[in-house]
C-alpha cells in the first residue's frame, strides 16, 4: 500500500484513542514495517530489482508486531527506565506501534503481491486469489491492485509499472506532510520541523515529478528504473519514518475535526486527479 495511505491509517487509529503515546505509536507503527526498504535498498545497486523479494517479509510478519510491540511496552517494567522516565507511557506506545504495524500488514495484503505474514515459521499459501507467481508462492494476500498481469515487455504495461512505483511517493506529501505542517502551524509548534518538511515536500514533489516524466522513456527497463528511483527513494522513506517523531506533539493531540477531514479529503481528491488524469 502507498506510504501516505499507511501514515494516514496511523492517524485514523490515533484519533480513536485519548492516550497520547498510543497515538504517537500508532503513526510510527503504521509506517515502520517499510523500514525494510531502507535496510535492503543499498543492495539494489548490486543485485538489481530482484532483491525486492526481501520486502514484506521479516518486518511485515506477526512475529515482528509481537516482538517489537512487546519489547517497547515492557520498558515500563524495567526499574532503570521507570526511574528515568516515570511519566512516560511505554505500554501505550508499544500497543500503538503494534496496532499501527498490524494495520499496515493488513493493508499490504491488498496491494501488489501480499506479504509473508507468518515469516519465518509458516510458508503455506492463502489468498483470494492465490498468489501464483513462482517467486511469490509463499506470500499471503488478496491483491486488489496487482502487477501480476502487467508485462514489462509490453510498452503500456511497462509505463503502468513505473508510474505505480513512482507516484507512491506523492501520497506521503498529500496524506501526511501537508496536514501535519498545517496543524503544526495552527498550534504554533514544531517550527523547525514544519519548515524543514515544507522545503522537503517541495523537493520531494519536484524529484518525483521528474521520475514521472522519466517513466515515459521507453529505453529504460523496469528494473533499471527501480534502481534509479531508489537512489532518492531510500532517503524519502527514511524521512517518512522519522516524520512522526518530528510532529509528535501534533500527533499526540490529533483528532479528526471537521476542518481536518475536509483538508484530507480535498488532498485525496487532488492526489487522485494528479495521479490518474
Amino acid at each position: 500500500m502507498q506510504g501516505g495511505v499507511h501514515l494516514l491509517s496511523g492517524l485514523i487509529i490515533a484519533s480513536l484513542s485519548k492516550r497520547k503515546e498510543f497515538k504517537l505509536g500508532a503513526v510510527i507503527g503504521a509506517i515502520l514495517p517499510d523500514i525494510d526498504i531502507f535496510l535492503i535498498g543499498p543492495f539494489y545497486f548490486v543485485y538489481g530489482a530482484s532483491v525486492a523479494e526481501l520486502h514484506r517479509t521479516f518486518t511485515h510478519s506477526l512475529l515482528s508486531v509481537i516482538v517489537l510491540g512487546g519489547l517497547i511496552a515492557s520498558l515500563s517494567f524495567v526499574p532503570f527506565i521507570k526511574k528515568r522516565y516515570p511519566d512516560f507511557d511505554f505500554v501505550a506506545l508499544g500497543l500503538g506501534i503494534a496496532f499501527g504495524m498490524l494495520v499496515h500488514i493488513i493493508l499490504d495484503m491488498f496491494y501488489f503481491y501480499g506479504i509473508q505474514v507468518f515469516w519465518p515459521f509458516w510458508d503455506a499459501v492463502i489468498g483470494c486469489p492465490l498468489i501464483s507467481e513462482a517467486n511469490h508462492v509463499d506470500w499471503i494476500g488478496c491483491p486488489i491492485i496487482t502487477q501480476n498481469n502487467l508485462d514489462p515487455a509490453i510498452a503500456a504495461d511497462l509505463l503502468k509499472l513505473k508510474l505505480l512505483q513512482t507516484t507512491d511517493f506523492y501520497t506521503d506529501i498529500f496524506f501526511f506532510y501537508v496536514p501535519m505542517i498545517i496543524l503544526a502551524f495552527k498550534k504554533g509548534v514544531h517550527k523547525k520541523a514544519r519548515m524543514f518538511y515544507l522545503v522537503y515536500a517541495i523537493i520531494d514533489f519536484l524529484v518525483i515529478t521528474f521520475f514521472v516524466i522519466f517513466a515515459f522513456n521507453t529505453n529504460v527497463g523496469y528494473e533499471d528504473f527501480i534502481v534509479y528511483l531508489y537512489i532518492p527513494g531510500i532517503s524519502f522513506l527514511l524521512l517518512s519514518v522519522l516524520a512522526p517523531f518530528f510532529f509528535r506533539d501534533v500527533i499526540r493531540d490529533f483528532t479528526f475535526d471537521a476542518k481536518t477531514i475536509i483538508l484530507i479529503l480535498s488532498l485525496f481528491v487532488f492526489s487522485q486527479f494528479l495521479l490518474f488524469v
